[in-house]
């Protein structure tokens, strides 16, 4: 099957997997009492939320920036930020494709080995996973009650993260780990080096390695920790300030924001096109237990979630257009 097929499939299948989880949180609800709360909106308030948006993907295309220059090289600012965006674009399609896309992007348009492109990235993401770690258990440690109320609520969420942890799945953990880790040092040695696709794939490694050490490489740290803290800041303040846009929102205050805001998070890990369904589910599920009535609460996932999107798709798709119009020389 050609590469394009399969890709048409995948989209496929994951837009049905954002539809029916989109379908399975929203059929039991009222339709007309959740249009009723859409129309009670005050829409002025996501024109701050729009602002902070596009402030956190300059932000992420500077990080980023700095982690591709670290050993010396020059990418342009405008690229960086183009790619994010172009990023963010694919994601709705499919997800993690956005990963790819802004990579293969900077190496093409700015001439980058690609495995080290993708090893940034990688650098990238494993300092959001460690902020999103810890903004989840400062939220743990404030709102412990609430979030052993949600996992009461959703038995399934427990179970799962039982399964995740039991002693057969340690064990296969322990077992597939150490035969990937004997693969890798025996490849990284040279000891496969005969057959060419292990060298090809020996030499992907090292380059997308010292992708991730740049971070080592970063010319000033402060500013580097200063746009990861900046960017998660702006993406718990894009969804807090969507509570003024709601009648009794604004009254739980900044602490349930913040676990509205983790749930949220984790929902939107979810294999589907930006989250949908997933996401949703859980802003749901929170709001639900601080008091929210539930038509409310799923107006507020619909539209919250719905102009993120629209507005990922309008900046998607300008740079989409205008990236090859920067790079005409190239």
């Amino acid at each position: 099957m050609e590469k394009k097929h399969k890709n048409i499939i995948k989209t496929i299948l994951f837009v049905s997997i954002g539809i029916l989880l989109f379908y399975l949180v929203y059929k039991d609800f009222d339709i007309k009492t959740i249009v009723a709360e859409i129309k009670n909106v005050n829409y002025w308030w996501f024109i701050p939320m729009i602002i902070m948006g596009i402030l956190s993907h300059v932000s992420r295309s500077v990080r980023w920036q700095m982690l591709l220059n670290s050993d010396g090289s020059n990418v342009r600012f405008a690229n960086t930020f183009m790619a994010v965006l172009n990023g963010y674009f694919a994601n709705i399609a499919l997800p993690r494709l956005g990963e790819v896309t802004r990579c293969a992007i900077v190496s093409k348009y700015e001439k980058q080995n690609f495995s080290k492109v993708l090893g940034t990235m990688v650098s990238e993401r494993i300092t959001d996973v460690l902020m999103l770690g810890a903004i989840t258990i400062l939220a743990f440690s404030l709102q412990s009650t609430q979030i052993s109320q949600f996992i009461a609520n959703n038995p399934d969420v427990g179970v799962k993260l039982q399964k995740f942890i039991s002693l057969p799945m340690i064990i296969a953990y322990i077992v597939v780990g150490s035969i990937g880790i004997i693969f890798l040092i025996r490849l990284l040695k040279g000891k496969l080096d005969h057959l060419p696709v292990f060298k090809k794939l020996a030499d992907f490694i090292k380059n997308f390695w010292q992708g991730i050490l740049s971070i080592k490489k970063v010319k000033k740290p402060f500013w580097y920790f200063f746009h990861s803290f900046f960017i998660w800041a702006m993406y718990f303040f894009m969804l807090y300030v969507c509570f003024f846009a709601f009648d009794g929102f604004a009254e739980l205050g900044i602490i349930p924001a913040l676990i509205v805001f983790v749930a949220g998070s984790f929902g939107m890990v979810a294999p589907a096109p930006n989250g949908i369904g997933a996401y949703h589910f859980m802003i749901i599920q929170t709001l639900v237990l601080y008091g929210i009535a539930t038509e409310k609460a799923a107006a507020f996932a619909l539209i919250v979630h719905g102009i993120q999107t629209f507005i990922l798709v309008i900046v998607g798709f300008a740079s989409f257009v205008f990236l090859p119009i920067i790079n005409k020389e190239k």
